[in-house]
C-alpha cells in the first residue's frame, strides 16, 4: 500500500481502464492509491478499519460498485462479483449460463453469516486488526494526502 511505484501504476492504469476490480483486501491497495476516497466499499470484514483509515467507507455487502470500480468482500463473494461483471460485459443470460456451467448454487451448510452476532474469536481478530490498522495505513494515507 505504501510502495510509490505500485501506487503510481494503479492510478495510471485506472485512468484508462474500462473496469478496475478487486477481490477481498485488494480494495485496500485501490484505497491507498486514492481511488476509493469517500466511496462506500466492501472488503473482508476483518479489514474494515484499514479501509476506513484510507478514506473509504466500509459497507457490509458481497460486492460494491463505484463507477467503474468494483470490489468484493472476500474470495467467495468474488464469485458473486464475477457473475455481476459477466452480466455487465455481456448480458444477464450469459451470466446465468456461466453460473450454471460452474455449478454455482450457494447453499451454505450452516446458512448465512450472522455478522450482528459474531462469536468471540472473530470479534477479537477484528479488534486486533483494527488496532494494527493505523500502523499499516498511516504512510499510505499520508502519501495520498500529498498526492503521491
Amino acid at each position: 500500500m505504501s510502495n510509490p511505484a505500485i501506487r503510481r501504476y494503479i492510478r495510471t492504469a485506472a485512468q484508462d481502464a474500462k473496469w478496475v476490480v478487486s477481490v477481498c483486501t485488494g480494495a485496500l491497495i485501490l484505497a491507498s492509491a486514492g481511488l476509493l476516497e469517500g466511496c462506500d466499499v466492501t472488503t473482508h470484514w476483518a479489514y474494515a478499519r484499514y479501509l476506513e483509515n484510507l478514506g473509504a467507507h466500509y459497507v457490509q455487502k458481497r460486492w460494491t460498485v463505484n463507477g467503474n470500480i468494483v470490489n468484493s468482500a472476500g474470495v467467495s463473494a468474488g464469485i458473486d462479483m464475477a457473475l455481476y461483471m459477466v452480466s455487465r460485459l455481456t448480458d444477464e443470460e450469459t451470466a446465468r449460463t456461466v453460473q450454471w456451467l460452474i455449478q454455482y448454487d450457494p447453499q451454505p451448510p450452516f446458512g448465512g453469516i450472522d455478522y450482528g452476532h459474531m462469536k468471540l474469536l472473530p470479534r477479537l481478530l477484528r479488534s486486533m486488526n483494527s488496532l494494527r490498522s493505523p500502523f499499516y495505513t498511516g504512510k499510505a494515507r499520508r502519501l495520498t494526502r500529498q498526492g503521491s
